[in-house]
């Protein structure tokens, strides 16, 4: 019984821990949009991982 709770208490943390990495990186793409907005610099093309590339050309698409 304690281990299952323990399994359950751990798998709530990192479903935690999971949201507040998303919304870290929804914070974080959204800076980069802004930062391009305003340089006309499309960097995020050039820097980042072509997955992390294309999820913010995609909100890019949804902001305009």
């Amino acid at each position: 019984k304690s281990k299952a709770m323990s399994l359950q208490d751990e798998n709530k943390k990192l479903k935690e821990k999971l949201q507040e990495l998303q919304l870290i990186k929804e914070f974080q793409q959204d800076v980069i949009i802004e930062f391009e907005r305003v340089t006309g610099k499309e960097l995020s093309k050039e820097l980042l991982p072509k997955h992390l590339s294309n999820e913010i050309q995609k909100k890019k698409k949804k902001l305009k």
